[in-house]
């Protein structure tokens, strides 16, 4: 948390260093909330959280674990797949303009053999 001094923040009030809000459920609906992702954007961590109340000493314990470089891992992979996918697009996309255009060129030479076929055999009838 890019804390120098444990005593920067020692007898502080939470709301200094996180967001106050999973606290303030967890003490008033007394439900612990385990294995919760969050992005801390003001320390550019990822962190899983739990927070538990403990009602019969009135203090609420979070334990955190930075998960930083696994969803940092995760989002590379997720960019790779991506990038992955737009890459397979373009090459089906440029095959399917290939074959068009090879369909479009059969087609007129089709068309071309046909016309010097008719113009042979109507030679060929006229003699």
């Amino acid at each position: 948390m890019n804390i120098a001094h444990a005593s920067d923040v020692m007898g502080e009030q939470v709301i200094r260093i996180l967001d106050p809000g999973v606290f303030i459920t967890v003490m008033d609906t007394n439900r612990t909330v385990r294995d919760e992702r969050k992005y801390l954007t003001e320390y550019d961590k990822y962190v899983e959280q739990t927070v538990i109340y403990d009602s019969e000493y009135r203090i609420i314990i979070c334990l955190m674990r930075d998960v930083t470089d696994e969803e940092k891992a995760k989002e590379r992979k997720e960019s790779v797949s991506r990038t992955t996918a737009e890459i397979a697009d373009k090459v089906v996309d440029n095959q399917m303009r290939i074959v068009q255009e090879i369909a479009s060129l059969l087609g007129e030479t089709a068309a071309e053999t046909k016309v010097a076929l008719m113009k042979l055999k109507e030679s060929i009838a006229d003699e």
